[in-house]
């Protein structure tokens, strides 16, 4: 019974931690890489989280379907009560730093798919984006902030250039933002 105790509480540990798309990014990039680099930023309403999961899916030229392959997660802190964990604050929205590695082409974010659990019961939602983005070889290019606002579940995208570099050079000084 006690480790059984024990099992259930590390699972719940485990699974209720937030997740951030920052964790994941390389400290640094290689040039003569056969692949590129994208990094933005990815912003939401900084209220009570209504979806325990944000999935932002994107597609390379040729694919037909959505794949866990492509894909950014965001997971909410979920310990006591819902809440976002951030990379950081501007003003009202909660705003994480996230990268893609690819080889060159052309891509686009075109699903944002939210995950609520209430417990017994759960659901789930898909808003369509058009995003594109071309990813060169052996560049890391800054694609700016793509900003949900689920009041009116609009996702949108923004230029923050100004604010973000400066923040992407401070957490990753060997990278090389274009």
């Amino acid at each position: 019974m006690k480790k059984l105790i024990i099992i259930l509480f590390t699972h719940l540990l485990i699974t209720s931690c937030a997740t951030s798309p920052s964790t994941i990014i390389p400290q640094s990039f290689t040039t003569n890489s056969n692949s590129g680099m994208l990094v933005g930023t990815i912003a939401i309403e900084n209220k009570k989280p209504i979806f325990n999961q944000y999935f932002f899916h994107y597609l390379g030229e040729g694919d037909k379907s959505i794949s866990t392959n492509r894909m950014i997660t965001i997971r909410p802190e979920q310990m006591t009560s819902m809440k976002f964990k951030p990379d950081f604050f501007d003003e009202n929205k909660a705003v994480y730093y996230f990268s893609i590695t690819e080889v060159q082409g052309k891509y686009k974010f075109t699903t944002l798919r939210l995950h609520e659990n209430g417990g017994y019961v759960q659901s789930q939602g898909e808003i369509p984006m058009n995003i594109t983005f071309h990813i060169e070889k052996g560049k890391v290019k800054y694609l700016g902030e793509i900003y949900f606002n689920y009041t009116n579940n609009a996702v949108r995208l923004f230029n923050k250039k100004e604010r973000d570099i400066p923040k992407f050079k401070e957490k990753f000084p060997n990278l090389v933002i274009e």
